[in-house]
């Protein structure tokens, strides 16, 4: 499972491989840019998060030089094209999770009443 800066940085490599016929050519810059601030990611972080995500299988990844800048070329695997589809399920995921939790909060929340009820 990706933690939230991988997410981040994955799902921005994903729209602009997406839009490119499952490849792209990318500065550490514009993954920086594409990601929330909040992250605050340095040149570093990317290139290790990117590493990190070919590792796991969802792209290949290598550098490159493109008018004296480092760029990186990548392109989707087939766990990378499945990534859209990885993100609908996690959500699923989290709200049948949630909607279990008030499920069983509410039974207990009965059944309590109900005990108080027949021992006052």
């Amino acid at each position: 499972m990706l933690d939230k800066k991988e997410f981040a940085v994955m799902q921005c490599v994903f729209n602009l491989c997406k839009d490119n016929n499952n490849g792209t050519i990318v500065s550490d810059e514009h993954i920086i840019d594409c990601c929330p601030k909040r992250f605050a990611l340095t040149n570093q972080q990317v290139d290790t998060i990117l590493k990190q995500l070919e590792f796991d299988g969802y792209f290949e990844c290598t550098k490159s030089l493109k008018n004296q800048k480092t760029v990186n070329v990548i392109t989707l695997k087939r766990k990378g094209q499945a990534f859209e589809r990885e993100v609908v399920q996690r959500k699923r995921e989290i709200a049948s999770t949630m909607a279990l939790r008030i499920l069983y909060a509410s039974v207990g929340a009965i059944v309590a009443l109900a005990i108080n009820w027949i021992f006052s």
